[in-house]
């Protein structure tokens, strides 16, 4: 049986982790974005959209996994929804109030994007389409930040268990590294 991914840091069989590779590939995307942004401007970018929607696939991915990998459902046959995990994860977790409040809210916002994308196309009401329009940079960034904070809560949770050796990882971000925003030619910021 091939393994895609793995429960703990102390597995000596060859795997593959899928939610660490999806992070991969929107952080790659997203740090490609933002060149192009800081090098011509948001508004110059070819298939903008296309682009925005895409990362927040990989996110989504990487998240909705992260989040089923490290909840096993005591019914096989049906995995909690994605919220649920999280919810469930953010309560074992050392995280506030206010914090464990704000990832749910801001993860049921991304939600509605990330099923917009996944279940693309005509419907009765175009609410998918009107979903996708309403995506922009910024709250991308929004989303991506919080992608990252959900990682380093799952992260802290394993740093408790002796038989993984997280010590020199203080974020995903050591990992799977995102560009940070710099300068942004033509935003209403910088203009």
């Amino acid at each position: 049986m091939t393994y895609y991914c793995h429960l703990n840091t102390s597995s000596s069989l060859e795997t593959t982790n899928l939610q660490l590779y999806s992070l991969g590939q929107a952080a790659q995307s997203w740090n490609d974005l933002v060149e192009l942004i800081e090098w011509d401007g948001e508004e110059n970018v070819d298939h903008l959209k296309e682009r925005l929607a895409f990362i927040l696939s990989c996110l989504g991915l990487s998240v909705t996994q992260l989040l089923g990998q490290n909840s096993p459902s005591p019914d096989r046959e049906h995995m909690a929804n994605p919220g649920e995990l999280l919810g469930n994860i953010l309560k074992e977790a050392n995280v506030d109030r206010t914090t464990r409040k704000r990832l749910n809210s801001g993860f049921g916002e991304f939600l509605g994007y990330y099923a917009a994308i996944r279940h693309f196309g005509p419907n009765r009401d175009e609410a998918n389409y009107r979903s996708l329009d309403q995506l922009t940079f910024d709250e991308l960034d929004r989303f991506r930040r919080m992608t990252i904070e959900i990682w380093n809560v799952v992260i802290d949770l394993y740093r408790k268990d002796s038989a993984n050796d997280l010590d020199e990882i203080a974020s995903v971000v050591d990992i799977v590294p995102f560009k940070e925003i710099g300068e942004r030619k033509g935003s209403a910021d910088n203009t």
